[in-house]
């Protein structure tokens, strides 16, 4: 079981990866520009309405998607699930935008992400003691539902979007993929607590000294709740 969901977890990150790729390419070309933006309209659309109800939008979410990941009964597996809320985030998060919004790398993470947002509007967030998280970050931690961490998701790509800070959507994607799992969902918690934790510690004190990180990182409170998909820790 747990070598199969750890394949499970790197088809849903590599497939997103290709996917987003491929429509920011397009999308941040001159030569290609339209087709990005008309898929990325379509996306958009489709963040809205329930999963697979968009024809429109059933190349860019299902199209290649690994055979295993793919439901089988009435409700969207929890495959479908992850990629169709991380595209449709991407696709709101890249919306006029120059420069990538999905980049990968060590330090591209979503708690990361959270982080640089604080950093960069201070006055906003000047309310918050060394550590804190803000208020729809420490939600979107403790929701109890997947509907409820993608709800406060959007809140925070809405912000990023407007800093134009990036992160990585196929990690992202592999995220909500364990997240519904209550085995694995507060392994997700950690490393976006972890990823806020130190880069405030690398960014505020200017080091990368793992004491310094450890110490942040102990300032970080979590409240975990782990929810499986429609009653069940089944991973489709």
């Amino acid at each position: 079981m747990g070598s199969e969901m750890m394949s499970r977890e790197k088809e849903i990150e590599a497939f997103v990866h290709a996917r987003i790729n491929s429509i920011q390419k397009d999308y941040l070309s001159s030569n290609s520009k339209s087709r990005g933006a008309r898929n990325l309209a379509v996306l958009r659309h489709a963040m809205m309405t329930p999963i697979g109800s968009d024809a429109d939008a059933w190349p860019l979410e299902f199209e290649g998607l690994p055979v295993e990941l793919a439901g089988r009964g009435p409700e969207p597996s929890c495959g479908e699930v992850a990629v169709h809320n991380a595209l449709t985030l991407y696709a709101f998060h890249q919306q006029g935008q120059s420069i990538p919004m999905h980049v990968r790398g060590d330090n591209c993470g979503f708690g990361n992400a959270v982080r640089q947002l604080i950093l960069r509007d201070k006055d906003r967030y000047s309310n918050l003691e060394a550590g804190e998280m803000p208020r729809r970050f420490r939600a979107l931690i403790t929701a109890e539902s997947m509907e409820e961490t993608c709800h406060y998701a959007r809140q925070l790509v809405q912000q990023l979007r407007s800093a134009a800070i990036p992160f990585d959507y196929a990690e992202f994607a592999a995220q909500l993929y364990k997240l519904q799992n209550p085995y694995k969902a507060d392994s997700v918690r950690l490393a976006w607590g972890r990823g806020f934790a130190f880069a405030s510690s690398a960014d505020a004190d200017g080091s990368n000294d793992s004491n310094e990180k450890g110490n942040y990182n102990g300032r970080i409170s979590i409240h975990r709740r782990a929810y499986p998909p429609n009653g069940s820790a089944e991973q489709h």
